[in-house]
């Protein structure tokens, strides 16, 4: 009986001190994901982040750098074999084929694995976007993806380029074509 009293206030005590340990955990989980910036669900350069200087070529040939990003601007991220690029496309072709504007809108599709089956999904993506958008297409180590730092697709940014300014990041996610004030594109 003895041994089962003891055995009994070991467990209980064993139990005490995981309940204080897992506590710990979660305060110090809490007060830094406090602490930590807001994520959002894009992968690249924050909200108020300058865009670095970037030189690439639109499909059609023509130049396009950070300079050619106006004032409520949207480029955006896809790539060949991601399931949300897949899924949230048609989408996007539809909210930005209601913009008036095609030059405001840029769509960098990343592709660089070098394997037919993406090299013709990134074909497909292209010319699904280039009705509504200038389409760049990059490698992983794009300029356009090294300037905007994408990291996970898609990704979306709203550019905000005011009175001379070097456009900067005015919003990002999937909200940034809805985002940009009406008579801004």
């Amino acid at each position: 009986m003895i041994y089962l009293a003891i055995a009994l206030v070991v467990v209980g005590a064993l139990c005490a001190l995981d309940l204080m340990l897992t506590l710990a955990v979660l305060r110090r989980l809490r007060n830094r994901s406090s602490a930590a910036p807001a994520l959002t669900e894009e992968g690249g350069i924050s909200v108020g982040a300058i865009v670095a200087p970037f030189s690439s070529r639109c499909l059609e040939g023509m130049p396009l750098t950070e300079r050619d990003l106006t004032d409520g601007a949207v480029v955006s991220f896809f790539t060949p074999g991601c399931k949300p690029c897949r899924d949230k496309l048609p989408r996007f072709v539809e909210q930005a084929g209601a913009l008036q504007g095609r030059r405001q809108v840029v769509a960098v599709v990343v592709a660089g694995s070098g394997e037919q089956r993406y090299e013709d999904e990134a074909q497909a993506i292209a010319e699904q976007l280039s009705s509504v958008a200038r389409v760049v297409r990059e490698t992983p180590e794009g300029p356009c993806v090294s300037a905007f730092e994408v990291n996970a697709f898609p990704s979306q940014f709203a550019i905000s380029a005011l009175d001379g300014e070097p456009p900067s990041v005015a919003a990002v996610g999937d909200s940034v074509l809805t985002a940009v004030p009406a008579g801004r594109i």
